[in-house]
């Protein structure tokens, strides 16, 4: 998550990117006014800034310059945003320190691609990753928030430096995309029409979230028949694993192909229950079903509000223990309708703050 600074004295402007970057996981911070927004950033330097040019009392060049010269801002990307599109207007952007030069109008798409690029350029190395392979999250019973669950892991690995793609296996409409505010264009249907299925044929078909995470997407539109065939999904994990030292997989909510050649790559296989009878029962046949094919570690995800039975009983039922346990979060609802992971969105609550908990975890699996 980047602190994101915006001067526009445009105010419909500022609302639309406002959307934009909480959406994108992003912390905006927005004035109205040149020489307020000077007055923020001093305080409180941002990761990046973008700066109107034509404002009352003082132009975005001058903004610009007096950000170069402070030392807290002097290095931060910035990008002038203006009507004026002249090559005189572009010299004078680049002469007061600006990086990027951009006329208006600009769709939000392409905005958010010169903040990811700017972003990237100025990450620092990333750290060596918690865990390396393909981490599976499962559950035979929907509604068990396995989406929510891989989402935020995901996000909190990708934060934590390591390289990380999320790979949705719903063939009836996944929402990991949706949870992460992006399109899901392209997919995985695609890797399945493929004549020549490669690693670059693979990754030509991710997604890119700001955080750094890519995604490899499902289908918007449930698929009707077969879906990823089990040589397809080997091909697929086997190149995800080359390019990525963390694979996070949000399965299918059934034992198919796909599914099977996943727990087979899988390092790390997490099975996700909720304390609903229902949920435990399915739980219960899923081991037994999988008896030997894999190892399973038990999260216990609570969705529901309300005091929850003991984890003691859960792991009677299922003959072992808990290894992990997600406290509900009402906030969720707000995260998901803004398509922005909780973990991005709000790191101090109950849900973002037990995931982080999760990848500490991950650790001990090395």
């Amino acid at each position: 998550m980047a602190k994101i600074l915006v001067i526009d004295d445009d105010a419909e402007f500022l609302e639309m990117i406002r959307l934009l970057l909480e959406r994108s996981g992003h912390q905006p911070l927005l004035s109205a006014d040149a020489l307020d927004g000077l007055s923020k950033a001093l305080v409180e330097p941002p990761d990046l800034a973008i700066i109107d040019v034509m404002m009352p009392g003082v132009t975005g060049y001058e903004i610009c310059r007096q950000l170069r010269a402070s030392p807290p801002t002097a290095s931060i990307p910035i990008i002038i945003l203006t009507a004026r599109g002249q090559p005189v207007d572009r010299q004078a952007a680049l002469d007061a320190g600006a990086n990027e030069f951009i006329t208006k109008p600009v769709t939000m798409m392409d905005l958010r691609e010169r903040i990811n690029d700017l972003l990237a350029q100025r990450a620092p190395a990333k750290k060596p990753p918690l865990f390396k392979g393909v981490i599976a999250l499962l559950s035979l019973r929907g509604g068990s928030g396995v989406t929510t669950l891989a989402v935020n892991l995901a996000a909190a690995l990708a934060q934590a430096g390591g390289e990380v793609c999320l790979v949705d296996l719903c063939r009836s409409s996944g929402h990991v995309a949706l949870q992460l505010g992006l399109r899901p264009e392209p997919n995985w249907l695609g890797l399945v029409r493929a004549e020549n299925l490669n690693a670059e044929t693979v990754v030509a078909h991710l997604l890119q979230h700001s955080c750094g995470l890519r995604v490899l997407a499902s289908p918007v539109l449930p698929v009707v028949g077969a879906g990823l065939s089990r040589a397809t999904t080997q091909v697929t994990l086997r190149s995800l694993q080359q390019r990525f030292s963390i694979v996070v997989v949000d399965m299918p909510s059934m034992l198919d192909d796909a599914a099977i050649a996943t727990l087979e790559a899988t390092a790390l296989a997490l099975l996700v229950v909720t304390a609903e009878a229902p949920s435990i029962q399915t739980a219960v046949g899923t081991l037994r079903a999988l008896q030997g094919a894999t190892t399973f570690q038990i999260v216990l995800n609570q969705v529901t509000p309300g005091a929850q039975p003991p984890a003691g009983a859960l792991e009677r039922a299922l003959k072992r223990p808990v290894w992990a346990t997600i406290p509900f979060d009402p906030a969720q609802a707000q995260a998901l309708a803004r398509g922005t992971p909780l973990v991005l969105q709000s790191p101090a609550s109950p849900l973002a703050q037990a995931v982080h908990e999760l990848t500490k975890k991950l650790e001990e699996q090395k």
